[in-house]
């Protein structure tokens, strides 16, 4: 317990977090502004999807099936190679090559045209406390940029402004994109807000839904990738109760907040 304390009250987000929740209900909420994949699909060019670890891609893999369906590419960036997880008994580089591996396989069954690292490394988590890289949200952004400048993505899909569950890595990514796209670039982000969503612990609270995806149409593909991440399934699974399929089918309808170019 007094580990628990002493983590949580050392973590900025903590306290960025009941911050947002003391003022939410005092703020009126912001109206969605609905946007449909075609108006996202009108200009040419690949869509880039920039997350912090491998199994984030997971979270928009129901909008990925519906892009590369239509015949449109979609590239990931991803900032680490998640060897801050459990190891399971190896060592951080058995890991970080291990998750790299699975993210090329779920980006292969997702349709995804090409994956490359960022080339930071993910630090090791505590019970209760997690963190980013060593880099700055600027920084990273520079390096985010020679990317959409090498690509000329016509869309831009990362994390929401919460990181999901509060994941530093996932805010760090989510700034760094932001700064990068500068305001000219459309940009999706992934887990909206959803009244009577399963799992909404993973949700974006102050995110207001604009594009809604039915990922239930691509179960079969979707649970390939999800698959594909062999070290990850205890993890998916439990919110699952007990199975992959039963995450998948939880999480069959994906909301993303849209911020026009």
């Amino acid at each position: 317990m007094w580990s628990k304390l002493v983590q949580r009250l050392t973590d900025p987000l903590f306290y960025r977090k009941r911050f947002l929740q003391i003022i939410r209900p005092l703020r009126p909420p912001r109206a969605a502004t609905p946007v449909g994949l075609d108006e996202l699909l009108a200009k040419p060019g690949p869509v880039l999807v920039v997350i912090a670890h491998p199994d984030d891609e997971l979270f928009a893999s129901g909008l990925i099936c519906q892009l590369t369906g239509r015949g449109r590419e979609v590239r990931i960036a991803c900032l680490t190679r998640g060897e801050g997880g459990v190891t399971g008994g190896g060592t951080r580089e058995e890991l970080g090559r291990t998750r790299e591996a699975e993210l090329r396989a779920s980006a292969a069954a997702l349709g995804v045209s090409g994956v490359s690292f960022l080339g930071h490394v993910d630090p090791l988590g505590k019970a209760h406390r997690t963190y980013a890289p060593a880099v700055s949200a600027g920084e990273l952004a520079v390096q985010i940029g020679k990317l959409v400048e090498d690509c000329s993505p016509a869309l831009l899909i990362t994390h929401g402004s919460g990181g999901e569950y509060w994941h530093p890595a996932h805010i760090l990514v989510h700034g760094a994109v932001f700064k990068a796209a500068g305001g000219k670039r459309p940009v999706l982000t992934i887990h909206a807000w959803q009244e009577g969503h399963a799992l909404p612990g993973l949700l974006n609270r102050d995110d207001t839904a604009d594009l809604v995806v039915n990922a239930a149409e691509h179960r079969e593909q979707r649970l390939s990738a999800f698959r594909a991440h062999r070290s990850q399934e205890a993890y998916f699974a439990g919110h699952g109760g007990g199975s992959l399929e039963g995450y998948v089918d939880r999480t069959g309808r994906e909301a993303y907040r849209y911020y026009p170019g």
